[in-house]
């Protein structure tokens, strides 16, 4: 009799129970952030089926990363786990609660210092996991100003790249974006600027406009000394740079406009090339 007591008794508990199907019961997954440093201020997670539908959405906050991060999720076989870091004031969040969402990197500001991080897993059983392991989207560019800017010249520049940003599965979004370079440090006899581009399908349409105009005695802004479209991501693929890697290399550029050349370094290369133009 009381065999048949406690029978029952398991019978009623709510939720799943080893005397029923398996298949309505969630999936338990672990997500693992001890990887991702805390400069990474949050990630947006979506999981999908292998057939496109949106299992699992949420937005992960840095002061998650030390403590284990469980959610529960469908059964499934195959699901994509895809997450994006730092999606801030630079990017536009096109929700659509599907793998055409977009990542869309507005005109006119620096790109975001996104991050991206991927894998397919079987969430079939009780109990799955996911490590989070960062890759890096994006590139700092930085281009030093030989000469006394505000004394000299009077300079501005913008960063053009033919692809505007990303789907949620790292896909490229199509569409050229400019971003305006910041004044960033100054310094004896030279001024620094810092953009940043996102990861691109190739060097090919990446292009630094370059507007230099003399400043006067009086202070006026005079005639213009250089005024060029630099077509910084051919020479980018002439000396190697991997727009493929996981992590992508920052880049560095020395402008001296008295000579009318353009120094790119980026790692361990340089080059140097004329821009050709009469000053």
């Amino acid at each position: 009799m009381l065999a048949g007591s406690l029978l029952a008794g398991i019978i009623s508990l709510p939720g799943c129970t080893v005397l029923e199907d398996r298949d309505p019961c969630p999936c338990y997954l672990e997500v693992d952030f001890s990887q991702v440093d805390k400069s990474i201020r949050e990630w947006q997670m979506w999981l999908f089926s292998p057939s496109g539908e949106l299992l699992f959405k949420d937005t992960v906050y840095r002061r998650s990363y030390s403590s284990p991060y469980v959610v529960e999720v469908p059964r499934n076989t195959g699901v994509q786990c895809l997450l994006w870091g730092n999606a801030r004031g630079g990017t536009s969040l096109n929700e659509s609660f599907s793998l055409y969402t977009s990542l869309q990197h507005l005109p006119g500001l620096p790109a975001d210092s996104l991050f991206f991080s991927t894998d397919t897993i079987s969430t079939m059983g009780e109990e799955s996991s996911l490590k989070v392991v960062p890759h890096k989207e994006f590139a700092t560019v930085d281009i030093c100003l030989q000469g006394w800017i505000g004394v000299d010249f009077d300079a501005s520049m913008e960063l053009v790249c033919g692809t505007q940003g990303f789907y949620v599965d790292r896909r490229f979004l199509a569409g050229n974006v400019s971003s305006n370079m910041k004044l960033f440090d100054m310094g004896d006899y030279y001024t620094q600027f810092r953009g940043r581009i996102l990861r691109q399908p190739d060097t090919e349409n990446i292009i630094l406009s370059l507007l230099i105009k003399k400043r006067e005695i009086d202070g006026t802004i005079g005639e213009t000394l250089i005024n060029k479209d630099i077509p910084i991501g051919k020479y980018l693929e002439e000396n190697g740079y991997d727009m493929h890697t996981p992590h992508m290399s920052d880049i560095v550029m020395d402008v001296d406009y008295s000579y009318t050349s353009l120094v790119i370094k980026a790692e361990d290369w340089e080059a140097t090339y004329s821009l050709n133009e009469e000053i």
